[in-house]
């Protein structure tokens, strides 16, 4: 088995899935504590912020990070560690002193006057955070998977405890924000230390700087494209609804982080294996691998759905207080895009080398989602903002089916597992029953829904076990979610 550093390779990629699961239950934690701890038009604000912040600057350390994995194959690896250091701290100030002149614009245009102050302290953060933007690629590419886990845990508790603290102490914004920036500024010191510790010459890497820069620049318009696509719906809430409305629409649409950590695990480990096969044009064996992956999948991720369909509101409760219960109403709506996560569309047409159609599709799909979501809540509020934005996805998953039936010559009969994902809803409903009896016993919120977890979890399982979908084996193995 290769050998990545003390760990072998499939090792070293679990320890780098943990390590990004730690940091979104880190960002969950903070969500959960403060939806508790401040007012909801302060939350509101609180995600308003990081809207701003998450649709450039991460951006930017995506495409970076991407240009650090390419030019690390060569021996100046340390000059490319050292440019990608200068790229992303000359970024971050850019973008700090752009973000600190336009908070007041940005404030105005979200109509929330007390966004300006939270927005300037926030600049702050992007600066002295922007060298860790390459954090992860820097320390996977070192082959230190073991050491980025390690610091990952630390400055997420860090984060977490920075937020609780400041919140339960000073109950403002102000201070949540001072914390942020504190944790982000410890995070570029632990990277920079390790660097000038580890690798001299780092300071030599601006010869570099031009290269990475062109490298990643295709990459930063593509992500911008899909991260409009993305956050269209909630640009459109926040300049049209008080951030009080913001914070519920907010909270209704997050996804439950495992679903993206699963999906984008199996997307990762599919991807070769597509591009293996169309290249090779085997199309039998590329539908078979396609089929197969869609039912394992839909095993997850449709029995999640129907359960949090059930049982939406008192997840809101459970997980963000009393306060978000109506938000459990977003939160369903966005429920439907599930099942379009069953198939990996993207990774299916690069693998057919059809790049520049799924470029077009996803341009078509930005520009659609800001007008059908405009329309709709405009008519009907911002219910029909997250309906807008659900109608388009499903019409760019019809049009890519309709392109991957043409390219590997398939019929829409056999083109899904449709038995096997029709009986995964069919137990999923049933194991739905018991849980309206659940519902009447129990009242505390907070064991119903544990209890609703379990109860679902055990009838489900017992049925599907039973049914022939789920296998002794493949509990013990759990390689289509483990892998």
């Amino acid at each position: 088995m290769a050998n990545y550093g003390d760990y072998s390779l499939t090792q070293s990629a679990g320890l780098v899935g943990v390590s990004k699961l730690i940091n979104v239950l880190g960002l969950l934690v903070a969500s959960m504590i403060l939806t508790r701890l401040l007012s909801r038009s302060e939350y509101g604000n609180y995600e308003q912020v990081w809207l701003v912040y998450n649709s450039f600057l991460p951006l930017v350390g995506t495409s970076l990070s991407s240009s650090v994995y390419y030019f690390s194959a060569r021996p100046e690896r340390t000059r490319t560690y050292g440019s990608g250091v200068l790229a992303t701290a000359i970024v971050g100030l850019i973008f700090g002193a752009a973000l600190a002149v336009l908070a007041p614009s940005i404030s105005h245009w979200f109509g929330s006057n007390e966004l300006t102050g939270y927005l300037q302290i926030f600049a702050v953060y992007a600066v002295l955070s922007s060298p860790s933007l390459i954090f992860e690629s820097v320390f996977v590419t070192e082959r230190k998977v073991g050491l980025l886990l390690g610091a990952n845990a630390a400055l997420s508790i860090m984060f977490a405890g920075g937020v609780l603290i400041s919140g339960f102490v000073f109950h403002n914004l102000t201070a949540v924000f001072i914390s942020v920036a504190v944790v982000g500024a410890a995070k570029s010191i632990f990277l920079l230390q390790y660097l000038f510790r580890k690798k001299p010459g780092l300071h030599r890497g601006s010869g570099f700087l031009r290269s990475q820069i062109i490298y990643a620049l295709p990459i930063f318009v593509s992500g911008m494209v899909g991260t409009l696509s993305k956050q269209v719906d909630r640009y459109l809430v926040s300049i049209f609804f008080s951030p009080d409305k913001f914070a519920l629409y907010s909270i209704g649409s997050k996804e439950v982080p495992l679903i993206a950590i699963v999906t984008g695990s199996a997307s990762a480990v599919l991807f070769p294996v597509f591009s293996e096969l169309g290249a090779e044009d085997g199309r039998g064996k590329f539908l078979e691998l396609w089929r197969n992956s869609m039912a394992k999948t839909g095993l997850f991720l449709l029995p999640i759905m129907v359960f949090l369909l059930f049982a939406a509101k008192d997840f809101m409760v459970f997980f963000f207080g009393a306060k978000y219960g109506a938000s459990a109403v977003i939160f369903r709506i966005f429920l439907l895009l599930l099942p379009m996560r069953l198939a990996f569309y993207s990774q299916a047409l690069l693998s057919l080398g059809k790049q520049r159609l799924y470029m077009y599709s996803s341009i078509a799909e930005a520009v659609l989602s800001g007008v059908v979501s405009y329309i709709m809540l405009r008519s009907f509020g911002m219910e029909g903002a997250a309906v807008g934005k659900v109608v388009v996805s499903y019409a760019e998953v019809v049009f890519l089916v309709g392109v991957l039936l043409v390219l590997l010559r398939s019929k829409i009969t056999t083109f899904f597992p449709w038995a096997r994902l029709s009986k995964i809803v069919l137990i999923s409903a049933i194991g739905i029953v018991p849980l309206f009896f659940v519902r009447n016993w129990l009242d505390n919120v907070y064991i119903r829904f544990l209890t609703e977890g379990v109860v679902f979890t055990t009838v489900f399982g017992a049925i599907a076990i039973a049914a022939g979908l789920v296998r002794v084996v493949d509990l013990k193995r759990m390689q289509f979610i483990v892998n």
